[in-house]
């Protein structure tokens, strides 16, 4: 080979163990870089064998670096308490998207809420990619099913459907001699409406029209001449409200009588809707199964349901355990509820360990906007290649298979979390004064070399 050829095989040491040191400082650099996976450097000798010869020779002609190793090993874990960090705990990378639509791969979780401009908030990394995922009920196989999650800034007002009431209705109450109806008393005309001689007992039930706007109802309840029976009358709060018509029987809704057993058990029931000239049209409850009323706010009928505990099927009155019932005690409301909501402002954002992302608004009201799903490759070092900005770029996109996170999955997710970098900082300050070393060795082949090829020179 000689002593030129000796300078070149200590240049080709010099020279890949420049590259090795690169990597191991890329490493180190990185070191507090979320989600970064740190690389190796994997070293080959070069050898040429010389032919035309009785005995065939083989030389070495020095190393160079044929690849660079990515080790995607997980890395520990740090809670941020951020929402929308996320942690992949397992196998997995999160699907992202730039604005050209390409698409990438990446173990960072750091994402933001972005505005869209169109009244939706949008889930981004702090270098702008996008993270896709898919509608909370859809199970995608390919990556093209995956588009970015978007948020609602604002849900609209939904207009009340049921009401639920579970009471109680005093029994100790005596029954009337000279009964006279909650709706002979009912008057729109007056203010209140109905006088408080004529009632028992009322309480107040707020409701939703279409627009989201609440409006007040009131549940008036009276004996009558008869042992255990209450009649009930349904109105708004405010007659003026009632744009059904006008009348003295404006607001009046819903009227009827309650008839309870022995023990204090609903034991039947009659119920009618109330029109505002006084009319009275009978419900039919075996076909309805609920007491139904009708209100119009906005110019367009909004049917409603009562429920209070009971209904009808096949004829028979059927009980729940949140039934009205009539025992020996002050009169009194357990329960109310009603499914009706004003409009609401996003408020914050929750994900959970399977990826389902769910926006909570300021009307209390909470709404699943997508799941994340995360890609999962087989021979993921052979597959994947860095893209920078903590991303990876697939060499065979189809190779991806999507994973649903979840406690039986190969990936859970971790809100409020970030997988740091996997560099271990001993392993690479030991590797870096392994690869000084043999720079050093390989540039003193190069220095002793040259000076050998100066002695001959200098040869007369």
């Amino acid at each position: 080979m000689g002593l030129f050829g000796s300078i070149y095989v200590g240049y080709s040491g010099v020279n890949s163990q420049t590259r090795g040191m690169r990597v191991a400082a890329d490493n180190i650099a990185n070191l507090n870089t979320t989600g970064f996976k740190g690389a190796r450097a994997l070293f080959e000798d070069l050898l040429a064998e010389v032919t035309g010869e009785v005995w065939p020779r083989k030389k070495g002609l020095g190393s160079l670096v044929k690849d660079i190793d990515i080790n995607f090993s997980s890395g520990a874990i740090t809670a941020t308490d951020i929402p929308t960090d996320l942690a992949i705990m397992g196998k997995g990378f999160f699907v992202v998207q730039d604005a050209q639509g390409n698409t990438f791969f990446t173990r960072d979780g750091q994402f933001l809420l972005e505005e869209t401009g169109t009244g939706t908030l949008r889930m981004v990394s702090p270098a702008g990619y996008r993270l896709l995922g898919a509608a909370p009920d859809a199970t995608p196989s390919a990556l093209t099913a995956l588009s970015p999650l978007e948020i609602p800034r604002s849900i609209p007002g939904r207009g009340t459907e049921i009401v639920h009431l579970e009471m109680n209705l005093d029994a100790r109450k005596e029954t009337e001699e000279t009964p006279r109806s909650l709706l002979e008393a009912w008057d729109a005309a007056n203010d209140p409406p109905i006088s408080t001689q004529d009632y028992e007992f009322v309480t107040t039930l707020t409701i939703y029209d279409t627009t989201g706007v609440s409006h007040n109802l009131n549940l008036y309840f009276d004996t009558t001449d008869q042992n255990n029976q209450y009649e009930m009358l349904l109105t708004l709060a405010d007659p003026t409200e009632d744009r059904r018509g006008t009348g003295r029987y404006a607001g009046a809704l819903l009227w009827g009588t309650l008839n309870f057993g022995a023990r204090g058990d609903i034991s039947s029931a009659e119920f009618y809707s109330v029109d505002p000239s006084g009319a009275l049209t009978p419900l039919d409850l075996n076909t309805l199964g609920r007491p139904q009323f009708t209100v119009n706010f906005t110019g367009e009928p909004q049917t409603i349901t009562l429920d209070l505990g009971f209904y009808y099927q096949d004829g028979s009155l059927v009980r729940t355990p949140q039934s009205i019932h009539l025992y020996g005690a002050p009169f009194a409301v357990y329960y109310q509820d009603q499914d009706g909501y004003p409009p609401g402002l996003f408020d914050r954002v929750e994900i959970d360990h399977e990826g389902m992302v769910r926006a909570f608004y300021t009307n209390q009201q909470k709404l699943e906007v997508g799941r994340i799903f995360l890609a999962d490759f087989t021979g993921v070092e052979d597959v994947l290649e860095r893209a920078g900005a903590n991303l990876f770029r697939a060499k065979d996109i189809t190779l991806a298979q999507l994973v649903a996170p979840g406690r039986t999955s190969a990936a859970t997710l971790n809100s409020g979390a970030l997988e740091e970098s996997n560099v271990d900082l001993a392993t690479e300050m030991v590797n870096l004064i392994t690869l000084q070393r043999a720079f050093q060795s390989n540039a003193r082949v190069i220095t002793t070399a040259d000076q050998m090829l100066e002695d001959f020179l200098r040869i007369r």
